[in-house]
């Protein structure tokens, strides 16, 4: 089999995604919070209590009725609900928590749309894994079926640094609150010169760091210890990702300080 052959087997095309259902734009899906658009309106949102039964009437920007927005709708009934509460310091709390998950959630639908984040401080970028030449989510799905038995949870995205490192983190899911690994690859793979066993060689090095703790010995920290290392060596194509990771990734990134298209 030539390794063309076997680069196509290896990162086939994903599985479609069922489709999501439809939800009402005028009401939440309990039906107990309302819902009104303002076209004036784009960073903010608003509530009034007592419309119905106690329940508040909430105020969005106008691009928010789309189905897309759905799930953002129902953090935005859940932060109302509690918003017209007293305002102890436990309830402010929760208002801000969801007020933040509204807004990375509205933010990644806006970048899933191909729209700009809105511009906004002390806020995550939304993830991004369509690049200009690699799209991560297919490596990642390859890599996962290949490697780890589909047995990894993570997401993946384009890193926003200006740099070569690629890294994982620790995010909060902002629909279901709950904690996820974010794999970041450097842009410096996202170029017209980098193959595709390179960018994947990648993401499998960033999927090892989350199936493989982190060593202690003698109060030092171990990040590539002797397991990592070996596991690491696994990948198909180590030899050619190393070569291209250690020749070619520095210069791309020379050329992203300097702005120059890679």
């Amino acid at each position: 089999m030539s390794l063309f052959e076997i680069q196509m087997d290896l990162f086939g095309a994903p599985a479609p995604k069922p489709e999501k259902p439809k939800i009402p734009n005028t009401v939440s899906e309990n039906g107990l919070v309302h819902f009104k658009y303002n076209p004036q309106m784009k960073k903010s949102i608003r509530c009034k209590g007592g419309v119905l039964f106690g329940h508040p009437e909430v105020m969005l920007p106008a691009y928010m009725k789309g189905e897309e927005y759905a799930q953002a709708r129902e953090i935005a009934a859940e932060w109302a609900e509690h918003a017209i509460r007293r305002k102890t310091a436990k309830n402010k709390a929760t208002i801000k928590e969801l007020v933040n998950r509204f807004w990375t959630l509205v933010d990644q639908i806006r970048a899933d749309k191909g729209e700009t984040a809105l511009a906004t401080t002390g806020r995550l970028p939304p993830i991004r894994p369509q690049g200009k030449y690699h799209n991560l989510n297919d490596i990642l799905a390859a890599i996962n079926d290949t490697y780890f038995e589909n047995s990894l949870t993570c997401r993946i995205t384009w890193s926003n640094r200006v740099g070569g490192l690629s890294y994982h983190t620790v995010r909060k899911d902002p629909v279901t609150g709950e904690d996820f690994h974010l794999i970041s690859i450097s842009k410096g793979y996202d170029a017209a010169n980098c193959p595709i066993f390179a960018v994947a060689g990648v993401v499998y090095h960033e999927c090892l760091h989350i199936v493989i703790p982190v060593e202690e010995r003698g109060g030092r920290r171990i990040v590539h210890g002797r397991n990592f290392r070996k596991q690491e060596k696994q990948y198909i194509y180590y030899d050619e990702w190393m070569k291209w990771h250690k020749e070619i990734l520095p210069l791309n990134i020379r050329n992203m300080r300097k702005h120059k298209p890679l």
